[in-house]
C-alpha cells in the first residue's frame, strides 16, 4: 500500500515540478545552442576573412609583376669582326 502511495504521488507530482522546471531547462539548452551557433558563425566570418586577404595580397603581387614588365633574357653577342 505504502507503494502505491508513492507511486500515486510521483506521477501527480511529477507533471507540476516539470511544468515549473522546463522554461529553465528550455532556457538552459536554447543559450547553449545560441552560443554553438555564434562560435560556427565567427569561425565562418574569421575565414572568410583569411581568404580575402589572400586574395588581395595575390592580386597586389599580380599587380606588382605586371608593373614590372616581362623579362628578356640577356645574351652577350661576341663581335666576329674582329
Amino acid at each position: 500500500m505504502k507503494f502505491l502511495l508513492i507511486l500515486l504521488i510521483i506521477f501527480i507530482v511529477t507533471p507540476y515540478i516539470l511544468r515549473f522546471l522546463a522554461p529553465f531547462i528550455m532556457k538552459y539548452f536554447m543559450t547553449k545552442v545560441q552560443k554553438n551557433m555564434e562560435n560556427t558563425v565567427n569561425q565562418a566570418q574569421e575565414q572568410q576573412k583569411a581568404q580575402q586577404e589572400e586574395t588581395q595580397k595575390d592580386e597586389t603581387h599580380k599587380k606588382a609583376k605586371e608593373e614590372l614588365g616581362d623579362y628578356v633574357d640577356f645574351e652577350d653577342i661576341q663581335d666576329e669582326s674582329k
